[in-house]
């Protein structure tokens, strides 16, 4: 259950501005970061919301996105930092709320509300949208397009059907015949990694000790460090959750046989600073046809 004193306030304030639907979702033991098509126009109610599910052990700084899907739903964000391990690992707002958006299945987000004005680092991630140039980002009352923000761009556009929400499953199966039990879920989240630029999806599965497990797999920006690793996904998906403070017993990463670089030893680290379960690696390979 949702239970921090942040986030009881702000549920409080949708009570008073009776917002029951949204209460009805927010207290769903199933909530999982995500609220169903209440009306464009909520989104900026629904920031302060957001911002209650920052972690910010390290700076102190929370950040809040919604991200508006063509959908019409509504997805959560919220910034995320790891104890123990480099900066470089933690996860901004405005991907926060992309990655979930994209864990959803929403082909295409069409607005991103944040608290706060985007990096540099989340405007080169956000060109990673197959429709970035569409995107209206939304911040203290005044709204953007990407190229506002990042007028001389790296990299090129992301054709329909190419970007990060839109792109298309790889066909994976394991290297190994003997298999832990996590590991063909975290092949199935691997499938549909979006990693355009090293070619080497991954996933990531995270189980708690109710038995409910989270999947994450790889986001990659041109740019490299924007790049989102499994491991960060899926715990991105367990923080926005009802679930997000159910302890995590056991975690598998895949990594593909071939590939360059490897997940493993940053997703061992992240898991070590917060859980006591260690992490099961598959490799994998593209299936032939």
């Amino acid at each position: 259950m949702l239970t921090n004193q942040k986030l009881e306030a702000a549920l409080a304030e949708l009570e008073e501005s009776r917002e029951a639907h949204i209460i009805s979702e927010l207290k769903d033991p199933d909530f999982s970061g995500q609220i169903s098509a209440v009306g464009v126009e909520r989104a900026v109610k629904l920031l302060k919301l957001a911002t209650c599910f920052s972690v910010a052990p390290i700076s102190g700084f929370y950040v809040g996105a919604i991200a508006v899907g063509k959908s019409g739903k509504l997805y959560l964000g919220a910034n995320m930092e790891f104890q123990g391990v480099p900066l470089s690992a933690s996860l901004h707002a405005e991907q926060s709320a992309i990655l979930n958006a994209w864990m959803h299945e929403e082909r295409e987000v069409v607005a991103l509300h944040v608290s706060e004005t985007p990096c540099g680092h989340c405007r080169q991630f956000m060109r990673e949208l197959s429709n970035s140039s569409a995107l209206k980002i939304h911040c203290r009352g005044q709204t953007f397009q990407i190229e506002d923000l990042l007028p001389v761009a790296f990299g090129e556009n992301r054709k329909k059907g190419h970007g990060l929400l839109d792109c298309k499953a790889t066909k994976l199966e394991s290297v190994q015949t003997k298999l832990h039990s996590l590991s063909q879920l975290a092949i199935n989240a691997a499938q549909l990694s979006y990693a355009p630029y090293s070619h080497a999806p991954e996933g990531f599965v995270a189980q708690c000790l109710d038995g409910h497990s989270f999947s994450g797999r790889v986001a990659e920006s041109i740019a490299f460090n924007p790049s989102v690793s499994a491991v960060v996904v899926a715990l991105n998906q367990r923080n926005l959750s009802s679930r997000r403070s159910v302890a995590i017993t056991a975690c598998t990463q895949t990594k593909l046989a071939t590939a360059l670089n490897s997940p493993l030893a940053q997703a061992r680290a992240i898991i070590k600073h917060i859980s006591e379960a260690s992490v099961y690696e598959v490799e994998i390979e593209v299936r032939s046809s």
